[in-house]
């Protein structure tokens, strides 16, 4: 497995359609809380996992478009677009999994701690003991000694770093709060050693994350920026893999962190083209450069025009630095024609984050990452911008479906 092309499944909402694409998306966490009974999970561990579920777009590869959309996170069907959820890693096919409750094909028959080792350390439920592990290190800590990972297109890599609570959380909303959906997903294929070769600290960096600062990160000068701020954007930079794809995989320390794509072999296919390399039309998307170098990354930004990429998907050359209050063009300051970003860049999910974490986000690029001259040519796009595929139907609502909606269950 090679550490950046083999893992190009960060962007599995995006696929082949009778045009060009369909995007797919989750929408946001409500605050309406499920009633707790029993043994029902506590009320606020399922919403925060629900939020999470949400936000880190686990529907993206494992179904629906939004929580109440049919197929919510039952996995592979084989009735969507094979770019959806049946990924390819060289010569192997790999599956999204029916991450409901279900007690025969879904979750249901592993425990929450089963779960919580698979965000954790990247183990399969079904190949590893219900017990707490506490090395990453095969044979030591109750880490088995020959481990069954996790195939590459999950992202457990990135996931690993959130804290155990919200871990916790995730595996309290898939077993509490979502409804069990039959429906058997064959079992992924593998090489023979599990894919343990590819997750190396080389590969994948190290857990815990090098601390701050590291040679691609500065310490902000005392006094000009809240540190805790900074700290909490690394800590969603990292959690959310936005090194995937914009350079440094998920480790700060790494050669490239955030400065963008440098060669082709790292652009995205976009259309007819990912599935068939000949055909047409063919769109590149190139990720961009983070760093806040002022010619070449994000620094010529504002952090408003940031903010304003993530909560509503516009282009920060292309967009005025102003308070936007609506996503309907030419209402609440938003665009009459807006210049959207790519559609690899998963806006869509990460609009349903708080405020205060997207505010985190742009803080930390614009203050605690070093700039990085690498000039990125633009990304292709078709002449609306994208805008076609942005609708509520392909990306969902902004809040999302109060809870619980008919895939969901609150008692």
């Amino acid at each position: 497995m090679k550490n950046r092309s083999s893992r190009r499944w960060l962007r599995p909402a995006v696929a082949v359609g009778a045009i060009g694409l369909t995007v797919g998306v989750v929408a946001a966490f409500t605050r309406a809380a499920p009633a707790a009974s029993g043994d029902q999970a506590d009320q606020a561990m399922v919403l925060r996992g629900r939020q999470l579920v949400m936000e880190h777009a686990c529907g993206g590869c494992h179904g629906g478009v939004d929580p109440a959309s049919d197929g919510w996170l039952a996995g592979y069907t084989g009735k969507d677009p094979p770019e959806l959820q049946d990924f390819r890693i060289g010569p192997f096919h790999t599956y999204a999994r029916n991450l409901t409750p279900d007690d025969v094909t879904g979750l249901g028959r592993f425990s929450e701690r089963q779960i919580f080792n698979a965000l954790r350390y990247g183990l399969r439920p079904g190949d590893t003991p219900d017990v707490e592990i506490t090395s990453g290190t095969p044979g030591q800590g109750n880490f088995p000694e020959h481990p069954t990972y996790l195939a590459p297109p999950m992202p457990w890599p990135s996931w690993r770093h959130m804290p155990d609570q919200d871990l916790r959380a995730i595996a309290a909303y898939l077993k509490h709060g979502v409804k069990p959906v039959r429906n058997r997903v064959p079992d992924s294929e593998g090489p023979p050693d599990f894919w343990a070769s590819g997750y190396t600290p080389e590969a994948i960096g190290t857990y815990p994350a090098a601390a701050f600062p590291t040679e691609n990160e500065v310490m902000p000068a005392a006094g000009s920026v809240d540190l805790q701020k900074v700290l909490r954007g690394r800590q969603v930079v990292i959690e959310h893999a936005c090194g995937e794809c914009h350079g440094g995989m998920d480790n700060p320390a790494a050669k490239g962190w955030l400065a963008g794509v440098t060669s082709p072999a790292q652009e995205f296919r976009v259309g007819p083209c990912l599935a068939d390399s000949t055909a047409t039309p063919c769109f590149h998307a190139r990720p961009r450069n983070l760093s806040p170098d002022d010619a070449t990354g994000i620094g010529r930004y504002t952090d408003r025009q940031v903010f304003n990429a993530l909560r509503f998907g516009l282009s920060p050359r292309h967009t005025p630095a102003v308070e936007i209050t609506s996503s309907a063009p030419g209402r609440g300051r938003f665009p009459q024609r807006p210049t959207y970003l790519s559609v690899v860049m998963p806006w869509q999910f990460w609009r349903h984050m708080p405020d205060a974490d997207l505010w985190a986000v742009a803080t930390y690029l614009r203050y605690g990452v070093k700039p990085v001259s690498n000039h990125v040519d633009d990304s292709d796009a078709p002449p609306d911008s994208w805008a076609s595929e942005y609708t509520v139907e392909k990306i969902g609502t902004y809040p999302a479906p109060t809870f619980p909606t008919k895939n969901e269950t609150g008692g």
